[in-house]
C-alpha cells in the first residue's frame, strides 16, 4: 500500500484536510501528537493508501525525517493566513527538502485556510520557494485549498493519484446536452420528501413539484428542450409551478439554473457555478458517500461558505452551531 505523509508546522490544518476524506466532515481537532496513521480505501477507483498525520509542534518536527524517507508523497501544508509564521514554515520546508534528498519524492504544497480573508496567494508563495536550490530536480507543485469549502481538494487528490499511479484521473458528473445547454443531475436543491420530490429554487424555499428530467433525454426526443417548454406550459394552465431533477448551464454562462427557467439557483446572495457543482460531486464520490442532491445541497450552501463570501471570520463556535442547524433541515437524509 502507498503511503503518504502531511506535514507542516502547527496549526496549519493537515488534519481537518484529512478528516474530510476519512470522516467525510469537518471536525474539531487537536494538535497532533507525534504521528498518526489513517488507512484509506477508495474502493470505486481501487486505490488504497498510508496516509501519515505528523504533529506539527517544535518537539515532534525531529520525528520527521524518520518518516519522510519512506513515503511515496509529502504534502507539506502552509496556513495561508499566518503571515507572522511564514518565515518559520519556510525553514520547516527547506529543511525538509535537505533531509529527503535521499529519497527526492514528490513534493504538493497545499496553501490552506485559502477561505480566510488577507490570505497569501500561490504566487507569492511560489516567489518563496523559488530561493530553494533542492526543487530544482524535484517535482513539486502548488495548491491553494480550504478544509472548509473544500476548496482544492479534489485537485489534490488527483494530482497525488497521478504520481503514485501515473495515470490520470478522470471523475466528473455525467451530463446531457441539448442545444447549448448541459443538463447535470440532480439538481443541488432538490428536496427528497415523504410525499414526493420537491425543487427549492428561491430564497424563500418555496416547495416546487418535481418532474424527473432523465426520461426526456432518449432517442423519442428530437428536442428536449421544446418538451421542458410545453410541460412548463401545462403546469401554468393549471396555476402550478414545476421544476425539474436537473439543473443546467450553457456555454456562455457558468452559473448554474434551475431547469424550468433562466432562475440563477441562488440562496441567501450565494449563486453556485459549474465549478462548485462539479467539486461537490467530486466530493462525494471520492469519500464515499451515496451521492444525493440533499449532501450536495449542504456543501454547496452551507452557512458556513455563506459566512465565508460574506467576509466573516469563523471561529469553532460557528462551525458547530451551523452543523446543528443543517441537522434540523426537515428532509429525508436516509439516502445520504
Amino acid at each position: 500500500m502507498h503511503t503518504i505523509g502531511f506535514i507542516g508546522i502547527d496549526n496549519a490544518g493537515k488534519t481537518s484536510i484529512i478528516d474530510i476524506f476519512s470522516k467525510q466532515k469537518l471536525t474539531k481537532t487537536i494538535p497532533t501528537v507525534g504521528i498518526n496513521l489513517e488507512q484509506m480505501s477508495f474502493t470505486e477507483l481501487a486505490f488504497d493508501l498510508n496516509i501519515l498525520d505528523m504533529g506539527g509542534q517544535k518537539n515532534f518536527r525531529l520525528l520527521w525525517v524518520d518518516y519522510l524517507n519512506t513515503v511515496d508523497v509529502i504534502l507539506y501544508v502552509i496556513d495561508a493566513s499566518d503571515h507572522e509564521r511564514l518565515d518559520e514554515t519556510l525553514k520547516e520546508f527547506h529543511k525538509m527538502l535537505i533531509l529527503t534528498e535521499i529519497n527526492p519524492v514528490p513534493v504538493l504544497v497545499l496553501l490552506n485556510k485559502i477561505d480566510l480573508q488577507n490570505t497569501m496567494d500561490s504566487f507569492t508563495i511560489g516567489e518563496r520557494f523559488a530561493e530553494f536550490t533542492e526543487l530544482t530536480n524535484r517535482d513539486w507543485n502548488i495548491i491553494e485549498t480550504s478544509a472548509v469549502t473544500t476548496k482544492g481538494l479534489i485537485e489534490m487528490f488527483k494530482w497525488i493519484y497521478s504520481k503514485i499511479t501515473s495515470r490520470v484521473l478522470e471523475i466528473e458528473p455525467e451530463y446531457k446536452e441539448t442545444a447549448d445547454k448541459r443538463y447535470f443531475s440532480p439538481c443541488p436543491l432538490l428536496l427528497k420528501l415523504d410525499d414526493g420530490n420537491y425543487c427549492i429554487n428561491h430564497d424563500d424555499f418555496l416547495p416546487i413539484k418535481v418532474v424527473p428530467l432523465d426520461t426526456l433525454f432518449t432517442d423519442n426526443f428530437n428536442n428536449a428542450a421544446e418538451v421542458i417548454q410545453d410541460t412548463i406550459e401545462e403546469f401554468d394552465k393549471i396555476g402550478s409551478k414545476v421544476c425539474f431533477n436537473s439543473i443546467y448551464v450553457t456555454e456562455d454562462d457558468d452559473i448554474i439554473h434551475c431547469s424550468t427557467d433562466a432562475t440563477n439557483i441562488e440562496v441567501e446572495g450565494v449563486t453556485a457555478n459549474k465549478e462548485e457543482y462539479t467539486d461537490s460531486h467530486n466530493m462525494m464520490q471520492l469519500t464515499g458517500g451515496v451521492f444525493c442532491s440533499e449532501c450536495l445541497f449542504k456543501i454547496l450552501f452551507s452557512a458556513l461558505k455563506r459566512k465565508i463570501k460574506a467576509g466573516i471570520k469563523l471561529n469553532i463556535e460557528d462551525i458547530e452551531e451551523a452543523k446543528e442547524v443543517e441537522s434540523r433541515r426537515p428532509t429525508d437524509l436516509s439516502e445520504c
